[in-house]
């Protein structure tokens, strides 16, 4: 939930930045901001992932094979 939040509020963020610099264009806003939400949305989603992975691998006691 917290990625999601993340990746619109970076779509966002980058999407007023076009607009900004093309002169108040809506297609330069979308260009810009929905690729930038996807791919941090993604870039997110595979860090979870992987520290799940990780987590889940760890032990849990270092003496657990005694």
């Amino acid at each position: 939930m917290v990625g999601v939040v993340t990746a619109v509020l970076a779509g966002s963020a980058a999407g007023l930045l076009a607009t900004v610099a093309s002169g108040r264009s809506l297609v330069a806003a979308l260009v810009a901001g929905v690729p930038v939400a996807i791919v941090v949305l993604v870039w997110l989603m595979r860090y979870q992932l992987s520290a799940w992975e990780q987590v889940s691998t760890a032990r849990l006691f270092p003496n657990e094979d005694e």
